[in-house]
């Protein structure tokens, strides 16, 4: 981690200031500084203005400088007393061995960083995180350039590295008027950030979620009007579970309800229930489909809870063979303008679902009931699973 302590007198002696972490610090409300202290993984650049301006000096890691009295500033004199603003990182800026002036400002952030400032243009107080991290309450988190001012409400400008996500909110606790910011993206003044439905994002940030890749949430949706609509001749209904589709085929009834979908940082979960009444015994099927975020197959868990009979425990099957080759599947799917990623995602997808059909009816065939709607509920369960895949929306 960065860090640096500063002295006021020469000789690391007087009253110290420490800054830990890369930061940067558009003003110095110290009366002086002699003499100071680099940790192994610090880059230092000092300026004798503020906001970055006039003389600058590089500071490499583990520097001693013991007397910035005898450090030179040029023709201007040396740097005792002279320290006005600084920006350190945590890693070597890449213009670091050039003898050019780094530019005014240089963000030069890690690739999951994310710094925000109290000031625009980059001014004023800063803090940087690094993904995966998440504030639900900025008042509670300080500036480390100013540990007397909290950062809720705060914010004026702010960017992001090149593999980080940022979510924003107005309120507390991830609520509120919500703004995703993707990569490499700078905002110098949120006064010119339109937030939904009315306003700005200067000075409204309360709450923020940073990830490291693209969230699911971001990418993924599903269609359920797509989904029900596969099912012919499917009749909306509803009871005190909510909404949900009668389906007759093979001259047994089933009832197909979405129970949830949620997300996590990757993926997509998609739950399904399906149900059939036999004499009064109902049996259940609750189904599990994970989406990873760019929209490819992930996982399949499943539940058969059957009225009166054996139950099947609940069970999870991953990816089974994205390279298969079924009959020949990537040639023909490809000689139809499909392409191969997208042949094997579904043959990775069709593969699974077998598995799952084959598992659940492996606990079915010896009952006696194995002839009527009961045995047929695990094609139901594939059929189920193919119009959801198919349903999944990405937006690539």
């Amino acid at each position: 981690m960065a860090t640096v302590t500063f002295w006021n007198n020469d000789d690391y002696g007087g009253m110290s200031d420490t800054f830990n972490g890369a930061q940067r610090r558009s003003y110095n409300t110290s009366q002086a500084w002699d003499s100071l202290k680099t940790g192994a993984s610090t880059w230092l650049v000092v300026w004798n203005g503020s906001n970055y301006t006039g003389d600058y000096l590089k500071i490499g890691p583990s520097t001693n400088n013991s007397d910035l009295n005898h450090t030179d500033r040029g023709s201007k004199g040396d740097w005792k007393n002279q320290i006005t603003s600084f920006i350190m990182y945590g890693h070597q800026p890449s213009w670091w061995n050039s003898s050019s002036t780094p530019p005014n400002n240089d963000l030069n952030l890690e690739s999951n960083e994310v710094v925000f400032c109290s000031d625009s243009n980059f001014n004023g107080d800063t803090a940087t995180f690094f993904a995966n991290v998440s504030k639900s309450d900025l008042n509670s988190v300080y500036y480390p350039t100013n540990p007397g001012r909290d950062m809720k409400d705060n914010i004026d400008s702010l960017a992001t590295g090149s593999a980080a996500w940022l979510e924003i909110w107005n309120e507390t606790n991830y609520t509120g008027s919500t703004l995703r910011i993707y990569p490499n993206h700078k905002y110098t003044d949120l006064n010119h950030v339109s937030r939904q439905p009315e306003g700005d994002w200067k000075n409204q940030i309360q709450s923020f979620k940073l990830y490291s890749a693209q969230p699911a949430s971001w990418n993924l949706g599903f269609n359920e009007s797509q989904f029900y609509g596969a099912f012919p001749g499917a009749q909306k209904m509803q009871d005190s579970s909510g909404p949900y589709y009668h389906y007759n085929t093979q001259d047994c009834g089933y009832d197909i309800r979405i129970t949830s979908q949620s997300y996590d940082s990757s993926t997509m979960t998609m739950s399904f229930r399906i149900d059939y009444d036999l004499f009064g015994h109902n049996d259940k099927v609750l189904l599990d489909l994970v989406i990873n975020a760019d929209g490819t197959f992930n996982s399949v868990s499943y539940e058969y809870q059957q009225g009166g009979a054996v139950q099947i425990p609940k069970s999870v099957i991953k990816a089974v063979d994205v390279s298969a080759e079924v009959l020949g599947a990537v040639g023909a799917l490809e000689t139809a303008g499909i392409s191969e990623e997208a042949a094997n995602s579904f043959i990775e997808a069709f593969d699974t679902f077998c598995k799952v059909f084959n598992k659940i009816s492996n606990g079915l065939y010896k009952l006696s009931e194995s002839n009527d709607g009961r045995f047929y509920m695990v094609a139901v369960c594939t059929q189920t699973l193919c119009r959801a895949f198919s349903a999944v929306t990405t937006n690539n």
